[in-house]
């Protein structure tokens, strides 16, 4: 496997868990398994740091890719 490749598959697969566990941690809230004084700031709270580090890791994995790309990786 080209390391372009693993480039992009690794940047669907750390996504795919950091939203997974954001789903997880937001449910939890949700359901009063965790206990936060304000359940919508908190869950705002988790949302907004998953899209963030979803972000930064496609962004990093994206630059990854294109540089792999153009030296025929």
């Amino acid at each position: 496997m080209k390391k372009s490749t693993r480039a992009l598959v690794g940047m669907v697969l750390i996504d795919a868990l950091v939203m997974l566990g954001a789903a997880y941690m937001v449910v939890q809230t949700r359901t009063g398994a965790w206990h936060a004084p304000d359940p919508a700031a908190a869950i705002s709270t988790i949302t907004s740091v998953a899209g963030g580090v979803v972000g930064v890791v496609t962004a990093v994995l994206l630059v990854a890719f294109f540089t792999h790309r153009r030296k025929g990786n």
